[in-house]
């Protein structure tokens, strides 16, 4: 190929993505991937970037599909059975799951309410994780599942009063949402897994709700 056929073919190219061609990109994959609701991002962080999502959606939005993508697996491996037939086991529960978050208090103005509800809910699910670990220990995905929902933990205590902040679980309390799971049969406890990483999603998609409406009321007390 010639030198001027090279710079033709540049050319054309760039005629092309002038024009609007799509060109797909992980960046694009990642800020389009559907589960937000069509809901705008926030225009400030942490770190003050205008335009760039806040540190805990960006956290949110990681655990959600991670979350998802270990729901999906363990539900193939563990029951043979199609991803697409995951709607059927929705009546399987685990009596210790937080509820979903109350929208009428999350809806209000009582910030602090809301936030310890978060907290204590997600510590909850803390604990539970080391259910999903002790029943499915090869998952390459639980560390960072774990690890990022700690970090989510200490994000949303530093948004609260220091008087309002969330004591961490009692070792009595601990014991007391494992010793729950851990009595059960084989069958009981593959579905307890399933169940806490369902929960735990919409548990996170009800944060994230109850986050941005918090942020849209308040400015910046949650960016």
């Amino acid at each position: 190929m010639t030198s001027s056929t090279r710079y033709l073919s540049l050319f054309s190219v760039l005629v092309v993505l002038v024009k609007g061609s799509t060109v797909p990109s992980a960046l694009s994959e990642l800020t389009t991937s559907g589960w937000t609701s069509g809901e705008e991002l926030p225009t400030d962080s942490f770190y003050g970037e205008t335009g760039a999502p806040p540190k805990w959606e960006q956290i949110i939005k990681m655990l959600v599909h991670e979350v998802t993508t270990l729901r999906n697996k363990q539900f193939v491996e563990e029951f043979q059975k199609p991803v697409e037939e995951i709607s059927s086991f929705t009546q399987h529960q685990v009596p210790s799951t937080p509820p979903h978050l109350s929208k009428t208090l999350c809806s209000t103005s009582n910030k602090e309410a809301c936030l310890q509800e978060i907290s204590r809910g997600l510590q909850v699910y803390q604990i539970l994780l080391q259910h999903v670990k002790a029943e499915y220990p090869q998952s390459t995905l639980l560390p960072s599942v774990t690890h990022q929902t700690t970090v989510m933990i200490g994000l949303v205590k530093d948004q609260m009063k220091a008087a309002e902040v969330v004591e961490d679980l009692s070792a009595s309390e601990r014991e007391r949402v494992l010793g729950e799971l851990s009595t059960g049969t084989e069958w009981e406890r593959k579905t307890s897994v399933h169940a806490i990483l369902r929960e735990l999603c919409n548990f996170l998609v009800d944060t994230k709700r109850a986050l941005r409406r918090m942020g849209k009321r308040r400015g910046k007390d949650f960016q």
